[in-house]
């Protein structure tokens, strides 16, 4: 069995060109490049990561030895924080041109008191709320800082069962069978983040895919 845990922290600017993370969206006030610095748009604050493989033992019993000894289970369990957003206007209200600018944060609290419960006839699901935001006055920025919502978190169990037949001293069959996600879990998306939008703080979108399971032989000669 292994195991490892990554804590860590990005901070930087956010400035105009290339496709690198974080360096997309250009800078929302061009008297004041500081004004967009903040979490990274990559920045997971912590991943883990366990994996492991445990092997069936030899039995006593001739039948039982042959029929269930020497299976291997195996299983990775990975587990990261969410990613950092930016809650934007969805309008261009500073009158500047210049696209992704952010609200006003009226609440400390930004989050839904209901988080992850189904919402409406839509079945989306609840995650901040949108009394705790409002638009800038016409002419002006908002006063949220970029990458400060932090989106839902990932999880994922894979596991696989794998066991080796020896035909002949030179010859073996192999079969797997692998199971990714092996819970069948949702695991949310981020929300919608534009105040102006008519689903805006509900998760609309799933991040990761549903149960997925494959069947393997193989033959070694």
């Amino acid at each position: 069995m292994n195991a490892n845990y990554t804590f860590s922290h990005c901070i930087g600017d956010n400035t105009q060109g290339g496709s690198t993370p974080n360096i997309n969206t250009g800078i929302t006030n061009p008297n004041d490049r500081r004004f967009d610095r903040g979490n990274c748009t990559q920045d997971r604050r912590h991943v883990f990561n366990l994996t492991g493989v445990a092997g069936m033992p030899k039995f006593a019993n001739s039948v039982l030895n042959k029929f269930a000894s020497d299976w291997r289970l195996s299983g990775i369990l990975a587990k990261r924080s969410g990613q950092f957003l930016s809650v934007t206007t969805g309008t261009d209200v500073a009158l500047t041109g210049i696209s992704n600018q952010r609200t006003v944060q009226l609440l400390g609290d930004p989050y839904a008191s209901n988080a992850y419960a189904p919402t409406g006839s839509n079945g989306f699901l609840a995650y901040l709320n949108k009394a705790a935001f409002t638009t800038p006055i016409p002419g002006t920025l908002g006063n949220m800082g970029r990458n400060t919502i932090l989106g839902p978190g990932y999880w994922n169990l894979d596991v696989a069962v794998s066991r080796e037949f020896r035909i002949r001293e030179s010859q073996r069959l192999e079969l797997r069978a692998e199971a990714f996600n092996v819970t069948n879990s949702f695991r949310p998306g981020n929300p919608q983040l534009a105040l102006n939008n008519s689903n805006f703080g509900l998760i609309n979108q799933s991040q990761g895919d549903p149960r997925i399971m494959q069947f393997a032989f193989k033959y070694l000669f």
